[in-house]
């Protein structure tokens, strides 16, 4: 039930750049909740998942990879982030990979809650509704609507198969890429957790991992750190957040809005053991 413009600017400000790639069953309009928390020197581009092709088939990878890049080419400028999370990693990373001549060097590319390299944990081919949902709330990759289960799935499941479906059952492989790469996890994630971000710290060479409370969607729970933690991998100063703060977008497939945490915004310790810093790799 995904609708809107392929390309949605979430809002309008100064020279450093936010281009976020959704989450398997998210949308532009999941990083609602992030955009209240941006500062007036960014500006925020969302992209929207595409449509299933004509011949009914999911496009994989390389096909949603060239997509966002055809689609974002005028986002993909520095200073800024890529930030893509869950399956959005996956995409972002094989966009820098299979797009890497063009890739600006002072644009980041940050995974955020990565899948696990290889065939996906989470197997969509085959399950009912019922089956499906019951898996993807193990592994909290859908948010809590706090609606019936019926209308979760009437609201989220068909977008939810499409985009897993790009994973095929190979997944995807964390290849080192020319782009600046960081990591971005939650302290509670069962999806991605701790050890699998230090593993992909070693082999996509990132130059840091950073943490945020909660679990596999802390993007959109936990915006103000998620936010906190990113101005600090772009090395931008502190800004100023605009008087007046844009109304959230209403979409279907947006989870509820969260209120900023009123704690520090950022996690300093990675889980399940504090280092001394935010920047430390995590803890297998």
């Amino acid at each position: 039930m995904r609708a809107g413009p392929d390309r949605l600017v979430l809002r309008e400000g100064g020279p450093f750049r936010l281009v976020c790639l959704p989450y398997a069953g998210g949308s532009a309009r999941s990083f609602s909740g992030l955009v209240r928390q941006v500062t007036e020197d960014w500006t925020v581009v969302a992209a929207q998942p595409p449509a299933e092709q004509d011949d009914g088939k999911a496009p994989d990878l390389n096909e949603l990879a060239d997509h966002y890049a055809q689609l974002l080419a005028e986002d993909l400028a520095g200073p800024g982030i890529v930030l893509g999370h869950s399956l959005g990693a996956a995409v972002a990373h094989r966009m820098a990979l299979r797009h890497a001549a063009r890739w600006p060097a002072t644009l980041h590319l940050v995974l955020s809650a990565p899948l696990r390299p290889g065939p996906p944990v989470c197997q969509v081919a085959g399950l009912d509704d019922p089956s499906l949902l019951a898996v993807a709330r193990s592994h909290g990759i859908v948010p809590d609507l706090g609606v019936p289960d019926e209308v979760v799935a009437r609201m989220l499941l068909p977008e939810l198969r499409q985009d897993l479906a790009a994973l095929g059952t190979a997944g995807w492989a964390p290849e080192p890429v020319p782009a600046p790469v960081h990591l971005l996890g939650g302290t509670e994630d069962r999806t991605s957790p701790p050890f699998v971000l230090t593993e992909l710290a070693d082999q996509l060479a990132a130059r840091d991992t950073r943490w945020v409370r909660g679990g596999h969607l802390f993007v959109m729970d936990q915006p103000e750190e998620t936010f906190a933690a990113l101005r600090k991998i772009a090395g931008c100063p502190p800004g100023r957040r605009p008087a007046v703060a844009p109304a959230p977008a209403v979409s279907l497939v947006a989870e509820p809005l969260a209120e900023p945490s009123p704690e520090p915004p950022v996690v300093a310790s990675p889980a399940p053991e504090p280092p001394d810093a935010a920047t430390a790799p995590s803890a297998s």
